[in-house]
């Protein structure tokens, strides 16, 4: 027992490690943790004491069984006492669980049948690991199971991954030299590799973070990757695995924690057929947590009147465009009624009876017809009658509010923008222009990052990770304007959709989807009243044109701008700009554009070729491990020729096996008669080892340091004998 144990107790102390390093972000998944860690560790430890102590199967087999049962009893006790009551109790929930799973009723793993697979390849994975030194396989199950686990819980376990390759090369190194080297060396080198290991896998850790520049590289670089899979909903179908309901992408109606990555939704909510695109208002929102946005009233009128009429700027006297109709057709029926900005009219015999949120800009629509003609009379908000509304601070304090936690920076951010503009147009404009183009922001859906517990949502987007999407850009602005005593508040809703057919008439249908849901600020202009603006990049909100003239924003004449898509409150992607410039303009537009097409290609050459070293890299890595670990060993014990040889031995041996009771000598000639390419080293090895260990002789380092190398450069080329 004590020489098995000699043997053994590193691979049982590795197993443990990688068992327990597999097993923690389990129990954090499925909220199994921390009060019962402990105890889960300390099973884990029993089990690979066991298959140390013990060799006989046997004997261990009830060992094993108790240790199974007892740690699902311990989570899942059903109010029974350990035993064959429990025992039956548990059984009969498993099979009543189990037909649910396969019909789809049940569209999760729940926490006991998931605890029963888990445990049951832990305990077979350790008899795996320290009974027959296989680790392979187990590694690789686990690697993969943690990758899941990150991708289906969107958690970071990449301290997991590099920990258990880690201990999966010190098993194999482990492995290797267990029978070339005393107990005492191979405790040395053991610790030697694995200080050199943890070294290597703390840098590639710690790399990203001192230079956080490669991370934005790679991220940036990968990005059309992540956009292609979003847009074609396999972030959706993940978010979606493992709830107990339906995902929820798209239009929301809490908003009181926002942030964190976002899964894009095709559904088709409505169609529109109308003359022209613009975004769709459902509500607005004037009360800034820190966290996120709500209403201070949400008082309800129920309207009976004959005809309802939605003006969203009851103040603005200017001129209108003619008045088109707007008939709306939805897939789902929808409680809220999305709307244009200007003036709408639509008969009650058209819609049923409605409810009215006037502090939310919002009207619920309680019949839920399928159709809806809407009466549409657009505004024309120019940037010369907006420039004339002067500056001053708002009184109105509710639409002025910014939560007391916001950091003083947020409000010199504001001041240090607009200290140059004197209007209220040319302060608002700033402010859009930088967060749109001028303050190095990224706009992603996939890589937007939840903001951490204790600090606020727009200081954190602002000054910390500068990634996200509307619901970033629009209350970010809000909050700058707002911190400087300009009246703003949040608007939400849908962006303009895509055309279902370009066809020559007045009339185009356009399709809204979950994923063309946004969010937007409104600005208020005395003697217009609220103005939409669009801080979010490649989004143009067509009713107040993006024109400015001063000294620290360029002027802009973007049109006609449609997104491709959105997130939940978001739209995205791409907008195409157009503009009535010079015809030299337009030339240089199509070069951009011939050369934007080659981007996507460049790229994607690029990444194949970085793949295909990787995969080279790999492959000589692994051909070459043997030569690159005989090497260290040479370097850190120079004089021990007779382990040295040991370790060519087992080389030589997993490339021709040697026979039972068969003599070193006469191995040896048989070895190169098979692979002639050694040029009698091997023998020569072989002969100056039995002098070493039967006649006593002590050979120099320089009569077969070089001969030892050579003959393991040679030996890491040969194939394995079949």
């Amino acid at each position: 027992m004590r020489s098995r144990i000699k043997e053994k107790w590193p691979f049982a102390l590795l197993s443990f490690f990688i068992l327990t390093t597999a097993s923690l972000p389990f129990l954090k998944v499925y909220d199994l943790a921390p009060a019962n860690t402990l105890f889960f560790i300390g099973m884990l430890a029993f089990v690979c004491f066991m298959n140390l102590l013990i060799k006989n199967q046997l004997i261990l087999f009830p060992f094993y069984i108790l240790s199974y049962l007892f740690t699902l009893y311990y989570y899942f006790p059903l109010g029974k006492l350990f035993g064959f009551t429990w025992f039956g109790s548990f059984l009969q929930k498993m099979l009543h669980t189990y037909p649910k799973m396969l019909s789809g009723e049940t569209n999760y793993l729940p926490d006991f049948f998931a605890l029963s697979i888990i445990l049951f390849l832990l305990l077979l994975l350790s008899v795996l690991f320290i009974r027959y030194e296989r680790w392979t396989l187990g590694c690789l199950l686990l690697i993969g199971y943690l990758l899941m686990l990150s991708v289906f819980n969107h958690l970071n376990l990449g301290v997991q991954v590099i920990l258990i390759t880690i201990f999966a090369i010190l098993f194999y190194g482990l492995k290797q030299s267990s029978l070339a080297l005393a107990g005492k060396e191979k405790r040395r080198l053991f610790l030697l590799s694995g200080f050199v290991l943890f070294l290597i896998a703390g840098g590639s850790y710690f790399f990203p973070i001192v230079f956080p520049q490669s991370q934005n590289f790679l991220i940036t670089q990968t990005a059309s990757i992540r956009n292609y899979m979003n847009r074609q909903g396999i972030y959706r179908q993940i978010e979606g695995y493992g709830s107990n309901g339906p995902s929820k992408a798209g239009f929301s109606d809490n908003d009181d924690q926002l942030g964190g990555p976002m899964s894009d939704d095709q559904l088709i909510l409505f169609t529109a057929k109308q003359t022209s695109e613009h975004y769709w208002r459902v509500e607005t929102k004037n009360y800034f947590t820190g966290k996120g946005w709500k209403n201070t009233s949400e008082a309800v009128s129920v309207s009976n009147e004959p005809l309802l009429t939605i003006s969203t700027n009851p103040e603005y006297q200017d001129t209108t465009d003619i008045e088109t109709t707007i008939t709306l057709s939805f897939n789902y029926q929808k409680e809220y009624l999305p709307y244009p900005y200007g003036r709408v009219s639509v008969p009650l015999s058209e819609i049923g009876q409605t409810e009215q949120l006037k502090d939310k800009q919002r009207i619920n629509l309680l019949a839920a017809p399928d159709t809806i003609k809407l009466a549409w009379q657009k505004p024309s908000f120019t940037p010369e009658v907006l420039k004339q509304v002067p500056y001053q601070v708002s009184q109105d304090v509710q639409m002025t509010q910014v939560p007391m936690t916001t950091p003083k920076r947020v409000r010199e951010l504001a001041l240090s923008l607009t200290e140059n503009q004197e209007t209220l147009y040319g302060k608002v404009k700033t402010i859009e222009h930088y967060l749109k183009e001028e303050g190095d922001y990224r706009y992603s859906k996939t890589d937007t990052p939840f903001t951490p517990q204790n600090e606020d949502y727009v200081d954190y987007f602002l000054f910390e990770s500068k990634v996200g999407y509307c619901d970033n850009f629009s209350s970010s602005m809000i909050i700058l304007l707002r911190s400087i005593g300009i009246s703003s508040r949040w608007a939400k809703g849908f962006a303009p959709g895509e055309i279902l057919s370009s066809s020559n008439s007045e009339y185009q249908e356009y399709t809204i989807r979950n994923s063309d849901a946004h969010s937007w600020p409104e600005v208020y202009f005395e003697g217009y009243g609220w103005i939409p603006f669009e801080p979010t990049p490649s989004f143009t909100n067509n009713v107040s044109q993006p024109t400015v003239t001063s000294n620290t924003t360029p002027e802009s004449t973007t049109t006609n701008s449609s997104a491709e898509t959105s997130t939940p409150t978001e739209t995205n992607e791409t907008t195409e700009i157009t503009s009535n410039s010079t015809e030299s303009s337009t030339k240089e537009h199509a070069q951009d554009s011939a050369l934007t097409k080659w981007v996507p290609v460049l790229r994607n050459i690029v990444l194949v070729l970085l793949i295909v070293l990787l995969g080279i890299c790999s492959f000589f890595l692994k051909k070459y491990f043997f030569l690159l670990r005989f090497g260290l060993y040479l370097k850190v014990y120079p004089h021990k020729f007779s382990n040295a040889y040991t370790i060519l031995l087992r080389k030589a041996e997993h490339i021709l096996s040697r026979q039972a009771d068969e003599p070193l000598i006469i191995y040896a000639k048989r070895f190169e008669r098979t692979y002639s390419q050694l040029h009698g080293s091997f023998i020569q090895l072989t002969e100056l080892y039995e002098q070493t260990l039967y006649g006593g002789v002590k050979p120099k380092v320089a009569d077969y340091a070089g001969l030892l190398r050579h003959t393991a450069r040679l030996l890491t080329d040969l194939k394995k004998e079949r």
